[in-house]
Formats: structure tokens, C-alpha cells, sequence
């Protein structure tokens, strides 16, 4: 162990005067809390958008083929053999998406939704999140039932229906040369009723059989949309390209990632800009870790006028007391981190961050999860070890140069 660390250890260790305790232990509370809040507001930022990306990508694909014309049959299953045999494609899955309304004999006016019509097992390979939504679902029904729909636990709430009860659902008529104000509507039953903290699936969207949708809205062709599960490629670019070389002519390729890309730039540059400013308080807080140092240096003064007359040089007192400064800001960037971390812990826990239906559409998501990532730990250790150092070293050239004659003048 160095001599300077030494004499530092010894120096915390010695019975400082109340004054110079009290103004310590505040430089230790204020580097706590500046990066205790440090914690949280990245673990907020960074739960945020992991919830909002999982949640996209969960219940939607992480790509999408749309064909540009109505295809048929043949024209679709030559597309998804076409994708299978990139090697970056997990599997496939040939949906159908319509707008319309879902009523209920509580609710006979209607509320908007979203129809994903699917094919359950292929939906469940490419969406492990529509896996989880489905599971259990009877979407197909016994023969002689009416088909069954998988409805957002919100929207259910607002039709006022659960597993079992019969709803209607309208969607426009696609027949080919059909005008799009004539509604199709038909009865289905509701087989279950999901939940995925994000507030638009929640409130709006409703699983049924592709079949069933394309039977009520007399589509033609077999799917408006292919949808892609990724083998998780090292290059997103490239297996994006190859999948738009196998789609060819007459479809249309697009990255879910990319669809948001505004929203995802959006919160980087909001966390990055909440990071800079919290991070001022971590700045602000070391200053009576400065405070500190100049009091100690003052109340050993003595000391270094006696190890100076035995031969210390200048240096090793500012290493003694960067050394102190070091160490009391290390105590407050563990505490800061410890304190922090349980406070994310607390409120993912007890799902403290929830929000109402109306307030959840604004924010996406019903319920923010805290995520304490170890490279937002390590960018707030390095951000508070920063500060800390530099306002130790102006601080500890002042014992540098304590005068030795003034130092002994009373010894």
C-alpha cells in the first residue's frame, strides 16, 4: 500500500473537529444523492425505451413485407419460400390487418380497433410476444361456435365483456370495386382477454383467425402483409437488403426499427440531455467535497510541517489529500449507486410508475419498469469519478504549499 494512501486511511481515521465532520459528511450526502438521482433518471430513460422497443417488435415483426398489389394464394407462398431461404429469416407469417369497430350489447355504439387477422402458429414463431398473447386462446372454436377473437384488456374493459361473452366486430367491404363505407359486420367470441403494458395493443387491438377476418371483410388474395421474425443477424443492414432482393418486384420492404426511428432518436437525445443536466447536481455536490479538503488541510497543518522538516516533498501531501478526497467521494458514489438502485428496484417492483388508460395513450405504455443497465452504471461512476478527482486535486495542491516555518511556528 502506498505511504500516501496510508497516511490518508490514518487521516479519515483520526477524530476530526465537529465542524470539519459535518461538512464531510455533507460532501458524502451530496455526491449520494446527486448520483443516486443520476441512477434513477437513466434507469427511467433506459426502462422506458426498452419497453417501447420489446413492445413493437414483440407484437408486431422486426420486418414487413407488403405486397403492392393484391396477391393470391400461390403468388404468397412462393414470397415466403423466397424469405425462407435467407439465411438471416426465422420464419414467416402471412396476416391481414383491418380497421373497424368492436361492440358489444353494453357498448352497442362501438370502439375502435385494430383486427390483426393471423395464422396462430406461424404468428407465434416470428412474435414470441403474440405467442405469450395467444397462449391458450381457442381462436379457431369448435364446430358450430362462433370464431374466437383475442381482445386488449382495455378495450374489454370498455366494451365491458370477458372470456366467453359474443362481440361484433365491423370492418369495411375489400371485395375488388366495393366502396369502402360499407361495413361487413360479424359475430365473434371473445376466447381471451390480454394484457401487454403497451396502451395501444391494450386499447385497441384485437387477434382473430386470418381466415375468419378475410371471410367477414371478403378479401381477395392472401394476405396484406408478410411478416418476418429475424435470426437475430449480426448485420441488420444487410439481412434487411437480402430480404428485399428475395421479395422482389411488386413488394414493399420495411424494418420496424426504422418505421420509429424518430421516436428511438427522440429519447436517446432525451436521455443523453437529462444525463448532462442531472449531472451538474454530482458537479455542483463537489464543492463541499472541496470545502472538505481545505478544512483537513487547515486542521493538519501541523502534520505536514512535521513530515515536511523530515523530508516529504511538496507532492506527496497532495497525494495524501487526493487520496482523502478520492476516498470520501467514493463512499458517496457508493451510497448514491446503492441508493439509487434500490429505489429503481422499489418502484419496478411494486409498479409504483403506472398510469391510467387516457394518460397511458400519451405515453405508450401503461407501466414503466426501471432498468439499471451496467453501462449507464459504468457512464455515471466515470461522469462522478471525474468531478471528483479534479475537485480533489485543486483542493490538495493547497497542502502542497503550506509553508513549513508557519506550520512549526508554535511547535
Amino acid at each position: 500500500m502506498p505511504l500516501s494512501l496510508e497516511v490518508a486511511l490514518a487521516y479519515l481515521r483520526s477524530r476530526p473537529t465537529r465542524l470539519v465532520s459535518a461538512v464531510s459528511l455533507l460532501a458524502i450526502g451530496g455526491i449520494g444523492l446527486g448520483v443516486a438521482a443520476l441512477v434513477v433518471a437513466m434507469g427511467l430513460l433506459s426502462g422506458y425505451r426498452t419497453e417501447i422497443r420489446d413492445k413493437l417488435i414483440g407484437a408486431n415483426a422486426e420486418a414487413v413485407v407488403y405486397p403492392l398489389v393484391p396477391a393470391g394464394p400461390e403468388e404468397i407462398a412462393a414470397l415466403r419460400n423466397r424469405l425462407a431461404a435467407v439465411p438471416d429469416v426465422r420464419a414467416t407469417s402471412a396476416v391481414v390487418y383491418q380497421s373497424g369497430l368492436a361492440a358489444s350489447a353494453e357498448t352497442p355504439d362501438g370502439l375502435d380497433a385494430v383486427i390483426k387477422g393471423i395464422e396462430p402458429e406461424a404468428e407465434g414463431r416470428v412474435s414470441p410476444q403474440t405467442a405469450a398473447i395467444l397462449a391458450g386462446a381457442d381462436l379457431a372454436g369448435a364446430p358450430g361456435e362462433l370464431p374466437g377473437a383475442a381482445v386488449g384488456a382495455e378495450l374489454a374493459r370498455g366494451l365491458g365483456v370477458k372470456v366467453g361473452d359474443p362481440i361484433a366486430i365491423s370492418v369495411s367491404d375489400a371485395t375488388l370495386g366495393a366502396s369502402a363505407l360499407v361495413p361487413r359486420t360479424g359475430r365473434f367470441r371473445v376466447a381471451k382477454i390480454f394484457r401487454t403494458n403497451f396502451a395501444e395493443y391494450d386499447s385497441e387491438w384485437i387477434f382473430c383467425t386470418r381466415e375468419a377476418l378475410q371471410a367477414l371483410a371478403r378479401m381477395p388474395g392472401s394476405a396484406n402483409v408478410i411478416e418476418i421474425g429475424l435470426a437475430a443477424p449480426r448485420d441488420r443492414a444487410a439481412a434487411l437488403a437480402a430480404i428485399r432482393v428475395a421479395a422482389g418486384q411488386g413488394f414493399s420492404v420495411a424494418d420496424t426499427l426504422s418505421m420509429n426511428g424518430g421516436l428511438f432518436a427522440a429519447l436517446r437525445v432525451q436521455q443523453t440531455t437529462l444525463f448532462l443536466v442531472i449531472g451538474l447536481i454530482v458537479a455542483v455536490s463537489t464543492f463541499n467535497l472541496v470545502a472538505t479538503l481545505v478544512m483537513r488541510v487547515q486542521e493538519k497543518k501541523r502534520d505536514i510541517g512535521v513530515l515536511s522538516s523530515l523530508g516529504a516533498e511538496p507532492g506527496f501531501f497532495s497525494r495524501v489529500f487526493l487520496w482523502v478526497g478520492a476516498l470520501l467521494g467514493a463512499a458517496g458514489v457508493a451510497a448514491g449507486v446503492a441508493f439509487g438502485s434500490l429505489v429503481c428496484w422499489a418502484v419496478t417492483t411494486f409498479r409504483l410508475l403506472s398510469f391510467p388508460p387516457g394518460v397511458a395513450q400519451i405515453y405508450f405504455v401503461s407501466f414503466i419498469p426501471f432498468r439499471v443497465r451496467a453501462q449507464d452504471l459504468a457512464a455515471i461512476v466515470g461522469f462522478a469519478a471525474a468531478a471528483i478527482l479534479l475537485a480533489s486535486w485543486l483542493s490538495a495542491r493547497r497542502a502542497a504549499r503550506v509553508n513549513v516555518a508557519e506550520a512549526l511556528r508554535y511547535e
